[in-house]
């Protein structure tokens, strides 16, 4: 009888993850919140070891929420109808939760958190997961993962529910857009960005490695070329001391800083590269990055190593970039020596990203998913 003490609960949607709410996690605060304001009966429980820190930055921007967003308590029952989570490595963890509440459970497989391709330590942890009777529904945003799990047979096609792309201020970007500040027009720079987070020695899986390498080369090309870095990354990574002012470090930014920060920029570049952190680690086509820069009006010019793209047209709405160096430096020339074609292409990827990463346009299939599970 374990499976159906659920039956006559209330309608309650319990979130569990363990980096919420944490700020920096953009794309997990706006969809949380979303769940938070159409569901009543909502709320977020975290296992993020400085959360009550993480909470009070979180109430500064969201109170409405305070009294729906708590520490996980290893002792407390949830009575709730449905739990939902992101991440392979969120439902692996919590999958004894769910069967100790006898509670059904979504999840979305975004790439990384434990998802990683033809390996073996994940693939345990996929099947587990999937071939838990409390499962009801795989939200992947990717094609490839969608692939992945059917010619793997990890789950039936009923289970899996493809929602391309990932849940992003976008409302809020578009309230607070900065004015673009062009390249010899309202500004003598032209700048180039590299936004990501370090996992690997050298950012290598995410290009860090590469944008440096260019930024080298470029110098001695263009002597007007600004670069500005995002992320856990400083000048002892990699020796930057020949760009010498050339060269910013922000560290960790989240929120507001982007809009003004966006505004300056010229172009993203991001030269990741799957299969470098880890066997079978990939990233998300476009980055989570390039999403947030391109919503706001940045050209964004990255790889495609695993050819995921399936809603954007090279040359047209972003620049695809090999992975060689002298590559890159020539798609990036060409648009430095005509800016007009730069600003034409991320005007148009701007419409594209606005369009498709629209939060009621991500939101409106997700929260289908939880109105006919919860």
């Amino acid at each position: 009888m374990k499976w159906f003490k659920n039956i006559f609960r209330d309608k309650k949607l319990i979130i569990v993850d363990d980096v919420f709410p944490r700020l920096l996690s953009s794309f997990r605060i706006e969809e949380y919140n979303s769940y938070l304001r159409n569901y009543q009966h909502c709320e977020v429980i975290s296992t993020l070891a400085d959360f009550q820190e993480a909470k009070e930055e979180y109430i500064e921007y969201y109170s409405e929420f305070a009294e729906r967003v708590h520490p996980m308590n290893p002792n407390k029952k949830f009575g709730c109808s449905l739990f939902y989570t992101v991440f392979l490595n969120n439902a692996y963890r919590f999958l004894p939760l769910f069967e100790d509440e006898g509670v059904p459970f979504i999840f979305t497989l975004y790439p990384g958190g434990g998802f990683w391709l033809n390996n073996e330590e994940s693939d345990k942890k996929l099947h587990q997961v999937c071939c838990s009777p409390l499962l009801r529904k795989i939200i992947v945003t990717q094609k490839l993962t969608y692939d992945y799990l059917v010619y793997n047979n990890f789950c039936s096609y009923d289970k899996i529910e493809f929602v391309y792309g990932v849940v992003l201020p976008s409302d809020r970007f578009q309230r607070h857009l900065v004015p673009k500040k062009r390249y010899k027009k309202e500004k003598k720079t032209f700048d180039i960005c590299f936004v990501a987070h370090k996992y690997t020695e050298g950012g290598r899986d995410k290009g860090y490695n590469t944008f440096i390498e260019v930024a080298h080369r470029l110098m001695h090309i263009c002597h007007d070329v600004h670069f500005h870095v995002v992320g856990n990354f400083d000048d002892c990574d990699i020796d930057v001391s020949m760009l010498k002012d050339k060269i910013v470090f922000y560290g960790y930014r989240c929120g507001d800083f982007f809009s003004e920060f966006y505004s300056r920029m010229d172009l993203i570049l991001s030269p990741n590269i799957p299969f470098v952190q880890a066997p079978g680690k990939f990233d998300g086509f476009p980055t989570g990055a390039c999403v947030e820069a391109g919503l706001n009006g940045v050209a964004v010019f990255c790889t495609d190593v695993l050819n995921m793209n399936n809603d954007f047209e090279n040359g047209r709405h972003l620049c695809i970039i090999p992975c060689d160096i002298d590559g890159i430096l020539k798609i990036i020339l060409d648009y430095y020596n005509d800016v007009a074609k730069l600003y034409e292409l991320s005007n148009r990827g701007m419409e594209i990203f606005c369009s498709l990463f629209q939060a009621d346009r991500q939101m409106a299939p997700r929260l289908k998913v939880i109105d006919k599970h919860l």
